[in-house]
């Protein structure tokens, strides 16, 4: 096994590992590297829908079955993230997955199907090391504060273009989630490092701040996790795999690709 550093804060190529086939001890290589540099990635694993639960499984306790995703038939608990000619992405943002929730997703892994011969790059952004860099008096009191997370579906798209039943759900799902308060900043379970834990997509507002306050607050704390110095991004290919650590994390789906069809399988670990 074989560890390429992509960027000196956050991702990794993992190089000379089958994932579905590997032992207890490569294993433990690959978990170790994963919560190390915060989301890796792999080439070349052709593994079943079943096979990718088995590895999910080695990561932790899986995930139910998505509560709006589509879904691999015989294997539920495998989301399925398809564009189909006709049908491009609405919109992307970035987001860490299921902050709306009271709890939060550990892991993700991504097993692509095929892709479009150019663009569709999906970006991760490392925020322990956006946390890192922030002046001592924000940290001081970033710690002191916490954030509602809220899903709050389709934020400026019309009614008219809400169409698939998946996007009908997340409204359903949206309305019988109320929103939950995260703290601004946790502390990393394996590695204790302190992260911030906000994120565009599902971030509202900073608890006990005026809504003017919070704003701007949360607007130059996003402005530093978009800088580039923080992020990887990784260029699909068939049959490449990223697993990623949502606890320290956020990520964006790059959605230049027009309606050039694309699929992808997620597994969420709790």
């Amino acid at each position: 096994m074989k560890i390429e550093l992509l960027t000196p804060h956050i991702g990794a190529l993992i190089h000379d590992v089958d994932l579905a086939t590997c032992n207890d001890s490569t294993f433990e290589a690959v978990y170790q590297a994963w919560f190390t540099h915060q989301v890796i990635f792999f080439r070349e694993q052709a593994f079943s829908p079943q096979q990718q639960l088995t590895i999910a499984a080695r990561f932790g306790e899986l995930e139910p079955v998505h509560p709006f995703f589509p879904y691999v038939e015989q294997a539920p608990q495998v989301s399925v993230i398809e564009t189909v000619s006709g049908k491009p992405p609405l919109e992307s943002f970035w987001h860490t997955d299921l902050t709306w929730r009271e709890q939060p997703s550990k892991a993700s892994i991504l097993h692509a199907q095929y892709v479009p011969a150019c663009g569709g790059d999906t970006l991760w952004c490392s925020m322990s090391a956006v946390f890192r860099d922030l002046p001592e008096q924000d940290k001081v009191l970033l710690r002191e504060l916490s954030a509602m997370h809220a899903l709050f579906a389709f934020d400026g798209i019309e009614a008219s273009e809400i169409t698939e039943d998946w996007q009908k759900e997340v409204i359903a799902v949206s309305a019988q989630n109320p929103p939950v308060s995260h703290p601004v900043i946790t502390r990393h379970p394996d590695t204790g490092e302190e992260v911030l834990f906000i994120n565009e997509q599902f971030t509202r507002y900073i608890i006990g701040m005026n809504r003017d306050d919070s704003h701007a607050l949360l607007a130059k704390l996003f402005s530093m996790a978009r800088q580039p110095e923080y992020q990887v991004r990784f260029k699909w290919q068939p049959n490449s795999v990223a697993i990623w650590d949502n606890r320290s994390t956020q990520h964006y789906a790059v959605i230049d690709y027009a309606d050039s069809p694309r699929k992808l399988h997620r597994v969420t670990v709790v």
